[in-house]
Order: structure tokens, then C-alpha cells, then sequence
């Protein structure tokens, strides 16, 4: 809607506030401060996950089954299950999100009081096993009568704790499905009367999302705690009711957490984009989360090198903009993963630019089949997701820079069928073909230099991707541009180069300074060593602009007596 002609003092004083904020102010959070960042994974067990074992991370779930919380009808043991774990995130720092799965293995006695236990065609999990659950049927009358009935309780539960406790459930995430998931059922009901459409599962889902908004109301009419919803299964309405009902909206995707070069990540991550827009310009408070599960220690693509999986899942993770990375409480353990870790704690909850502690690119290509423009259908067969000899095609092209397909038809599946891979797979349908970055960004990445795939010493966490110079075509420079609002004046930075030691060439590293729009901070003479390096360096007098060649402020050039390699280029403030 257009504002009206007779603007009042009270919408101009509106308009200056947005534009201030815009510039590079943010409101207050109703999260901690540091809150956000690495958080184990699975069943919370103090004596296994607590501050001691887990140094890195920045709290644990608390999942709880209904049975676990109601095990007969109308007998609720919050206290006795939920109570002494806060008690415990209190003691370690700990924060938490509370979560009830109200499916699988609902409460026996739901079939016992009407509700039609249904059974399913068999299915197999995420991690290859095979699975025999029933489910609910959740449109019937008793069920939601129940249901309904365990969320009332639960916020008034929330609402009765104390504050130090209510402190530490940064959120609560509605799980009206199966295991948290966005969908009822898993597999298909065998008795056809029981199945439920998408627009069925919609109504219900916000439904529920009324009934636990309306229990987590204090007296003055605000939620005491924030809700998160599932992501992947909402559709219009969904959005709409979030927009509308919530102040501070929370979604799950799941897409972003369990790895990298998931199908259709271009358009996912376009779409997420868009609604965080719409959230943010109805002035509201977004956040996210996401878990990588047990397919870390599972499928080849992280088998061959955890480490490595771990990493690059970390940084996919921070490009996409999670909040929230749930690791498995084995894998976020101690110090063996701090550089996937700590990278993400590193930019977790930082979404402006001028706010943001530290900017990053980490360059790589991605083989997307789904480009006709890039990979022509005359040269590499029909753009369709199921045509494997096209990813075969566009793999062996690549081959002489390390692409490539070892297990081809899992790239032609969805998300799900894609994180089961059992080697590493370089071409995938509409994957993100660039770099992965934040507020730091490589101009003309495709025009100035080549993608490489396992590049260097394959245990190396960097080896997966990188990027290089290519001398002998003329590309001899990579160009780098800073988001213009990431530093204000008069403010240092400490730079972080991470390159592959290959060949005897010299590089130097460049920036814009005042008065010199190409100072030179570095020059580094390789040793072909064959191993990944890394060097810091502090620039006190950096003054960007994009007054350097090609608009850069930041820039890395070539003798010609051999290329560069590079993983990452990293600004942090000081």
C-alpha cells in the first residue's frame, strides 16, 4: 500500500528510523548476545555433551517424544523431563531450543482413546535403514483434540518457569510431524483413507502453530519465547501466517545444514533470500537453524575425509546464512573439527555488513548441469536432471582441473538422495556454481581465473576447491570487492591468505590505501612445497573504495613465472 498524500510527523519520524536502521543500525535482539553458532546434534546427555567435552560449541537440543512428556492421558511430567536439563544448560552456559516429537511412536494410549493408528508402505531413513513405523492419523477429531491439549500445557509450562531457566530456551521449534520434519507421515498410508493432501497438512500445521502462539502469550500479549516452524513444507499460507502472527520468525532448513552441492541450491537459497527480505522489511527479527546428521560418518563424499566434509558443510552453511548449525554431539566434540567449528561460530548471526565481525570468500566452482548457456545442449546432451551421460560429459570436461563423478546417480535426485552419495560427485543439477562468500565477494571470477577440484595434498580440509591465476591465458590477477559498508573509518583489519605452495612463481598481495590504490602488503615467493599455507597480515591504513583495477579494493597479482592457488581470503576486524 502507498503511504497517503498527508503525511503525518509520526510516518516521517517511521521513514527516518527505517533509514537509519537501513544504514547500518540494527534493532536490539530479544536473543543473547553470542548466542548463535555450532550446537551438538541428538538426544541431550550432560555426562556426554557438556562444557568440558564440548568446548566449541554454544548449547545443546532438548528433543523430547510425547510419551516421554505425557505418558498417560492428561499426566504431564515437564519438570520432570524438561526441568533438570535446564537446570544443567544454566550450569554450563549453555543455551537451548526445546523441541516434542509427537511422531514416531506416539503415545500408546492415543490408539487406545480413538485416535486410528495407521500404517505405512516401508520407506528407508536417511541412513540406509529400513523403517516400520505407524503414525497417527492427525486429522482426526481426537488427535487434535490431544494434540492441542499437550501444546496448551507445554506453553504454560514455558511460562511458569523461572526466568533463568526461560532464559536459556532461546526457542521453541513446533514439531507438529514426524521427527521435527515438515511432513506427517514417512511413506505412504496403506489405507488410502488415511491419506492427508498438502492442502489438509497446511490448514493443520497452522492450526497448531494458533494453539502453541496462543500458550505462549504472557498477560500482556507477547510470546515469552519465540517459535520456529519447518521450512521446506511451507507454502503461501504458511508464509502468510508466519508474516502476519509472529514478531520474530524462526525457520528450519535442513537443505543448507546436512552438506554441500544440494540439487536446486541456486533456488532455494534465491527463495530463502527473498522471504528474509519480506521479514526484515516488515520489521521483524529473523533466525534459522539447521542439523547435519549422522551422513557426515556415513557416505563417502565425508567418509574419505571427515575433516574436509565437515569444513566445507561449514562454510555452504555460513554462505547460506544459518544461524543455527546442529553438528552430531560426536563429531562437535572437543577439537578435532574446530576449523569447521569455529568458522561457522565465526559468522553465525552476523547478517550486516557493518555489524559483521569478519568477511569472507572462499573461492570454488560449481558444475551446475542445469546451465544450457555454460554447458550447451549440442555439446553435452539434453539439460534434463535425470540425463546422467550430461554429468558424466561436463565432469570429464573438467577432468584436467580434478572434477569428478564418482557416483552419478545420486546427483540426479533431490536433497535426500543427494546427501547419500558414496564418493564426490563435482557436477549436480542447479548447485551454487561460485564461490562461497559473505560481504566479500571476487569480480569476475570466471573471467579471471580457473576452478579447481582436490587440488594439493587430498587430506588437506582445503584441497575440496579452489581457484587459480592462469598465466598463460592472461589471467594473471584475482580482483576482490568488500561490501562498501563492512568497515568504518580509521579501522584496522587483519587479513587471513590461504594458498596451495605449487611452483616457484611470486605473488603479491594488493590494496587500496590512501593516496596508493594498489599498496602492496605482502610478496610471497612459492616453494613448491606441495602443502596448503597460510599467512596474516594487518592492514592499518586499508581505505576501500573499489579504486583498484577492475573496481577492486582488494587484489592478488602474478609474476609470470607461475600461478597462484588460492582457498580463502579472509578480513577480520580489529
Amino acid at each position: 500500500m502507498k503511504n497517503p498524500k498527508n503525511i503525518t510527523v509520526l510516518a516521517v519520524l517511521a521513514g527516518l528510523l527505517s533509514t537509519f536502521l537501513a544504514a547500518g543500525e540494527s534493532k536490539t535482539s530479544v536473543f543473547p548476545e553470542d548466542c548463535w553458532g555450532v550446537y551438538s546434534w541428538g538426544g541431550w546427555n550432560i555426562s556426554r555433551v557438556n562444557k568440558q567435552t564440548h568446548p566449541l560449541i554454544k548449547g545443546a537440543p532438548m528433543i523430547f517424544r510425547w510419551s516421554e512428556i505425557e505418558p498417560e492421558p492428561g499426566v504431564f511430567r515437564f519438570e520432570e523431563e524438561i526441568g533438570k536439563q535446564l537446570e544443567e544448560a544454566e550450569e554450563n552456559g549453555f543455551y537451548t531450543f526445546l523441541m516434542i516429537w509427537v511422531a514416531p511412536r506416539a503415545p500408546e494410549w492415543l490408539y487406545e482413546n480413538g485416535v486410528p493408528e495407521v500404517e505405512m508402505t516401508p520407506t528407508i531413513g536417511p541412513l540406509g535403514q529400513p523403517r516400520d513405523w505407524t503414525f497417527q492419523h492427525y486429522l482426526d477429531e481426537d488427535y487434535i483434540r490431544f494434540y492441542h491439549r499437550l501444546m496448551t500445557r507445554f506453553g504454560e509450562y514455558v511460562k511458569s518457569l523461572p526466568k533463568g531457566q526461560r532464559d536459556r530456551i532461546l526457542y521453541i521449534q513446533s514439531a507438529e510431524g514426524s521427527t521435527g520434519d515438515g511432513g506427517g507421515y514417512k511413506g505412504d498410508p496403506i489405507d488410502p483413507q488415511y491419506n492427508i493432501s498438502h492442502d489438509q497438512w497446511g490448514v493443520f500445521r497452522i492450526a497448531a502453530w494458533d494453539v502453541l502462539k496462543a500458550a505462549l502469550t504472557d498477560a500482556d500479549g507477547k510470546m515469552v519465547v519465540p517459535l520456529l516452524v519447518n521450512y521446506d513444507s511451507n507454502r503461501e499460507d504458511q508464509y502468510n501466517w508466519v508474516l502476519k502472527n509472529l514478531d520474530v520468525v524462526g525457520l528450519k532448513n535442513g537443505m543448507f545444514s546436512h552438506g554441500y552441492h544440494i540439487s536446486d541450491t541456486k533456488q532455494r537459497v534465491s527463495n530463502w533470500r527473498e522471504f528474509v527480505a519480506d521479514v526484515k522489511a516488515a520489521g521483524k527479527e529473523f533466525f534459522s537453524r539447521g542439523e547435519q546428521d549422522a551422513e557426515y560418518k556415513t557416505y563417502g563424499w565425508s567418509t574419505q575425509n571427515i575433516a574436509q566434509g565437515l569444513y566445507w558443510s561449514a562454510i555452504f552453511a555460513t554462505y547460506c546464512g544459518l544461524d543455527m548449525w546442529n553438528v552430531p554431539w560426536e563429531a562437535s566434540a572437543g577439537y578435532k573439527h574446530a576449523d569447521a567449528l569455529n568458522f561457522f561460530n565465526k559468522y553465525a548471526g552476523h547478517h550486516e555488513a557493518a555489524t559483521s565481525p569478519a568477511a569472507f570468500c572462499a573461492l570454488r566452482k560449481g558444475l551446475d548441469a542445469a546451465d544450457t548457456n555454460a554447458y550447451p545442449e549440442s555439446k553435452y546432451g539434453e539439460a534434463n536432471k535425470k540425463n546422467i551421460e550430461r554429468y558424466l560429459k561436463i565432469a570429464e570436461a573438467f577432468s584436467a582441473y580434478g572434477a569428478i563423478q564418482g557416483d552419478p546417480p545420486k546427483a540426479i535426485g533431490g536433497g535426500m538422495t543427494n546427501r547419500k552419495r558414496q564418493d564426490y560427485n563435482d557436477v549436480g543439477w542447479g548447485i551454487h556454481d561460485g564461490n562461497y562468500y559473505r560481504f566479500l565477494s571476487q569480480i569476475d571470477p570466471e573471467g579471471t581465473s580457473l576452478g579447481w577440484w582436490h587440488k594439493g595434498p587430498e587430506e588437506s580440509i582445503y584441497s575440496r576447491f579452489s581457484r587459480s591465476t592462469d598465466i598463460k591465458s592472461g589471467k594473471s590477477t584475482l580482483y576482490f570487492d568488500l561490501d562498501d559498508a563492512f568497515l568504518g573509518k580509521n579501522q584496522s583489519v587483519e587479513i587471513r591468505l590461504v594458498w596451495l605452495d605449487e611452483g616457484k612463481g611470486e605473488w603479491k598481495f594488493k590494496y587500496n590505501a590512501p593516496g596508493n590504490s594498489g599498496k602492496t602488503a605482502v610478496a610471497i615467493k612459492n616453494t613448491n612445497s606441495g602443502k596448503w599455507k597460510e599467512k596474516t597480515i594487518v592492514l592499518n591504513d586499508f581505505s576501500p573504495g573499489n579504486k583498484g583495477p577492475m573496481h577492486a579494493d582488494l587484489f592478488v597479482e602474478c609474476d609470470n613465472k607461475g600461478d597462484l592457488v588460492l582457498h580463502l581470503l579472509e578480513l577480520t576486524k580489529l
